[in-house]
């Protein structure tokens, strides 16, 4: 008898299952097949009969000859497959059967049958769907019943087959393998029917593995000292490890962690009790982030790798991690190798050098190197603006008369009045020398002109500069030129030049005014 719960039973139940399953689904798509092709017939049949009275009844409309119609609409009604019909001439219903009434009929138009092309009537059809559809099911039904016959008994056969040559040999092996005890030199007895066949094959195999395993217990005792001997030192690095280093389970419990993780974690005055990554994420600036990244490791088993920034929950100062998980598997059982560096420093001297680089060191706004990289990101994102080119009028003398301080001074203050008459989201940056450029994002021309109409009166408001105890009043004026994207030039270097000639269009004639640049 066999195992309920034995593999081989539940296999066989799954097979013949499948089996069972996929016979209904092919006789189910077998009966929709012979179904639709005996109301596909049914329908060809109407056609026909249609057009084999279209003859005759093209006649009975030419002649207006009710008796020839109603002819006609007894020989198309004697059909089993049509309920109703009726014929029509050009001015008048020529004959219809009682059982007609339908809205949508199988029309047949009827032409003159001297004059081509010439329509006098039409046939109107009303099939017997009734009769159609139950004579379809009916021999649909009755090729579905033939082709079980013919599945049933093949799968009754394939399961005896299948019990009889795989499944009582296997649980007879199973049987003997259950009682064998490992390292007492037992053997599986090989079926006598079965010397040549599969089931002998893994007979001798289990007994090759039997072997094997008896040699293997031997070399388990020694390797399990070899592990103790390689856990001790394993736990000797991961302890002493400069690294902040932790052991996680997949669902977040720390296992392990050692000295450098403790004291980064405790530094940080996070709770060590907490799950990963929890303990972090109360410091952490962007938690969501951090849980998702955390998520997404665990769920693609990937090595995973990203900074973040956190808050000091003591000292309340930025400090930025730098964390790799590794996914692990031991013993059926995933782990995270989570590793944490701190890299405050790193980013520290990073966003220096990008001030440094991007950034005008005397007036602090954008210098041109930050510019392209802003607008050419705005040119990407396809955004329409308006780019002004600012050039000092009379700035020169202040150098020669007042020294480069002075100058300096100037530039500062100017840079100054920018920022305070232009919108928050605008950019500003000292292009070289005493030019500045001035990029106004989503914003119309009468605003651009408000803007620039503005920037000249308060860049040409004088400026009080103090030198050795002297207070020198201070004047320049501005010339500015206007290009807007997407209008005058579609890349950056078209759009600066625009602005350049409308600029010097100013400066040759009145200085201290704007203008556009004119196609």
């Amino acid at each position: 008898m066999l195992n309920k719960h034995s593999l081989i039973t539940r296999l066989l139940i799954i097979v013949t299952s499948a089996a069972i399953v996929f016979a209904l689904i092919y006789a189910k798509l077998h009966y929709s097949n012979v179904f639709d092709k005996e109301m596909q017939r049914s329908n060809n049949t109407i056609m026909q009969i249609g057009q084999t009275v279209s003859a005759t009844a093209s006649i009975a409309a030419y002649l207006e000859d009710k008796d020839l119609a109603n002819e006609v609409l007894n020989g198309l009604v004697s059909n089993d497959v049509i309920l109703g019909a009726q014929l029509n001439g050009l001015k008048s219903v020529l004959a219809k059967s009682i059982l007609y009434k339908t809205d949508l009929p199988v029309t047949f138009s009827l032409s003159n049958p001297f004059i081509i092309g010439e329509q006098i009537g039409a046939i109107y059809i009303e099939p017997n769907t009734i009769f159609i559809e139950q004579n379809a099911q009916a021999i649909a039904l009755s090729s579905v019943r033939t082709l079980m016959i013919v599945i049933v008994p093949m799968l009754l056969i394939f399961a005896v087959l299948v019990y009889f040559l795989i499944t009582q040999p296997l649980n007879y092996l199973s049987g003997q393998l259950a009682a064998i005890t490992p390292g007492k030199g037992q053997r599986i007895a090989i079926p006598k029917t079965h010397k040549h066949s599969e089931i002998g094959t893994i007979s001798n195999n289990i007994n090759k593995l039997l072997y094997r395993t008896e040699a293997l217990f031997k070399q388990e005792r020694s390797l399990r000292q070899d592990i103790e001997l390689f856990e001790k030192r394993f736990r000797l690095m991961f302890e002493k490890s400069s690294s902040p280093t932790l052991l996680v389970k997949e669902r977040g419990d720390i296992l392990l962690i050692n000295e450098a993780a403790q004291d980064l974690l405790i530094g940080l005055g996070l709770d060590l009790e907490e799950r990963f990554p929890d303990a972090l994420g109360k410091a952490c600036k962007t938690p969501d982030i951090l849980y998702t990244f955390t998520s997404n490791s665990v769920n693609q088993k990937q090595v995973m790798q990203s900074e973040f920034e956190f808050s000091n929950q003591l000292t309340q100062e930025t400090v930025w991690l730098n964390i790799i998980i590794i996914n692990t598997e031991s013993d059926d059982q995933w782990y995270l190798q989570v590793f944490i560096s701190d890299i405050t420093m790193k980013k520290v001297m990073i966003s220096q050098l990008k001030q440094k680089a991007q950034y005008d060191r005397l007036t602090g706004l954008n210098n041109r190197y930050g510019a392209e990289l802003v607008l050419l990101e705005w040119l990407d994102q396809q955004r329409p603006f308006s780019l002004i080119l600012l050039d000092l009028d009379e700035f020169k003398p202040i150098n020669d008369i007042h020294g480069h301080n002075a100058g300096d001074a100037m530039l500062q203050h100017i840079a100054e009045q920018l920022k305070l008459n232009v919108r928050a989201d605008d950019l500003i940056c000292r292009w070289g020398g005493d030019e500045f450029l001035i990029a106004l994002a989503n914003i119309s021309d009468q605003e651009t002109k408000d803007i620039a109409t503005n920037l000249t009166k308060v860049i040409a408001t004088p400026f009080n500069y103090t030198k050795a105890d002297q207070e020198h009043t201070l004047v320049v004026s501005a010339s500015l030129g206007i290009a807007c994207y997407p209008e005058h030039a579609t890349s950056l270097k078209a759009l600066v030049e625009c602005a350049d000639v409308a600029m010097y269009t100013i400066k040759r004639t009145s200085k201290n005014n704007f203008a556009f640049y004119q196609i």
